[in-house]
């Protein structure tokens, strides 16, 4: 199904508030891996994070065009097993680079997928292109 401009707009926004959200994430999971206990203000920020991030995920997700893609369920699943500051930060090295892992392959989802809305933003529409290449040419009169 073709998205509206205004539809790309509304996705566009919700992906880069998305993205932005997860930008603070990283900063989460630095904070949670170094030394020295979160404070419960700063678990309070992370549990708004998680919330915000599964608001935004849930009201775009069948949304995204196709072939676009943000890893939402790996996005979901990371946050639900990270569940607290104070347990990230005692988890052993192995699932720290786990988490580091699944975060940047997130992180290049959002990233390539903002790029694509951006450009359907600016008034380019693959969509639209493909379906005109499918369309037979017309009949030429002799």
């Amino acid at each position: 199904m073709a998205l509206s401009p205004i539809e790309v707009e509304n996705i566009y926004d919700a992906t880069r508030k998305l993205l932005e959200l997860w930008m603070r994430i990283k900063l989460i999971l630095q904070k949670s891996f170094s030394e020295g206990a979160p404070t419960s203000e700063q678990e309070n920020t992370y549990l708004q994070i998680k919330s915000e991030i599964s608001r935004i995920y849930r009201g775009i997700a069948e949304k995204i065009p196709r072939g676009l893609q943000i890893d939402g369920d790996k996005m979901m699943e990371m946050l639900k097993n990270a569940m607290t500051m104070e347990h990230l930060g005692n988890q052993p090295l192995t699932e720290r680079q786990i988490y580091y892992s699944t975060w940047h392959r997130v992180y290049l989802k959002l990233t390539r997928t903002l790029g694509a809305l951006e450009v359907m933003k600016s008034g380019y529409y693959p969509h639209l292109h493909r379906d005109r290449l499918r369309e037979p040419a017309p009949a030429r009169k002799k």
